[in-house]
């Protein structure tokens, strides 16, 4: 009748209290925190986004810097110059016909 208010039935009780509560603190730490798995997930899709983004700057450099070795004063491209008149000036030479696809 009074199993309640033994001591170690107290000891038991209070034990499994705390081991909940342990429980409950590691639980919310590995889901809601700065340092949960879904901020973990979050940052893995943002380094990749960025990754990729980081390749495609690259290429852009690239391309630009071989745009510019083109354009250089020793070593000037004459086709790449005259298609570079044609799309900003529109200058053409007198013997070339012109022919406007609009996009």
């Amino acid at each position: 009748m009074f199993k309640f208010f033994t001591k170690e039935y107290f000891f038991y009780v209070f034990f499994s209290f705390c081991t909940f509560l342990v429980f409950i603190f590691f639980v919310f730490h590995i889901f809601f925190t700065d340092r949960s798995l879904w901020t973990i997930f979050e940052l893995n899709d943002k380094i990749i986004f960025s990754s990729n983004e980081l390749d495609k700057l690259q290429n852009q450099k690239i391309q630009l810097s071989s745009e510019i070795d083109l354009l250089r004063y020793d070593n000037i491209d004459s086709d790449f110059l005259s298609e570079i008149a044609q799309e900003l000036l529109g200058l053409i030479k007198p013997d070339q016909i012109i022919i406007k696809i609009p996009k």
